[in-house]
């Protein structure tokens, strides 16, 4: 079903604060509850590259389900724009971390807030963006729904069990300054 243009962009608008609020709180809800288990499959537990991922994967997937249950008839290409805006998130979010991680940028408490906003209003506007083409695509859409499904396995999987893999270590100078 076609959505109206301004009704798919009202939603990525208002996706914008709930991915920030969502991936804040996510940040700290694991150590804040008390290193809870289940907490813990969706929320950062030790500050790695990976567990910071889980910040911007879950918050979309968690306003993916408001949206498309809201939209009452699932939009076209509603998959592929949220697993797109994944993976583009996912990207700014690691190079972010990196320049983090190495000291490339300092300030640290300001600039993780502001970027992870601007990463956001990013995403956001390439999810509207592809949500509003032209073309369906439902194939892969299909193919998109299950990337999510895999991707979200897989973050379970990892939060239990992670490989050694410096995508898995935590930094030391972000966990001594974010209190890890």
């Amino acid at each position: 079903m076609k959505h109206k243009k301004g009704e798919l962009l009202l939603w990525e608008v208002i996706g914008i604060p709930f991915l920030i609020l969502v991936g804040f709180t996510l940040e700290f809800a694991y150590k804040t509850l008390n290193q809870n288990f289940i907490i813990g499959l969706f929320s950062v537990v030790n500050n790695s590259i990976w567990e910071n991922l889980k910040i911007g994967f879950f918050s979309i997937i968690l306003f993916s389900l408001i949206e498309n249950l809201s939209l009452k008839e699932s939009a076209d290409n509603f998959f592929t724009a949220k697993a797109l805006e994944v993976i583009f998130m996912s990207i700014l979010l690691s190079i972010s971390y990196l320049l983090f991680k190495y000291n490339l940028i300092n300030n640290l408490t300001i600039n993780i807030n502001i970027i992870f906003a601007v990463i956001c209003i990013l995403s956001q506007m390439l999810s509207f963006r592809i949500l509003t083409l032209n073309r369906n695509y439902p194939y892969l859409n299909l193919l998109s729904f299950l990337f999510l499904i895999i991707c979200t396995l897989i973050f379970f999987a990892f939060t239990v069990n992670p490989p050694s893999n410096w995508l898995f270590e935590a930094s030391k100078r972000l966990n001594n300054i974010l209190k890890f």
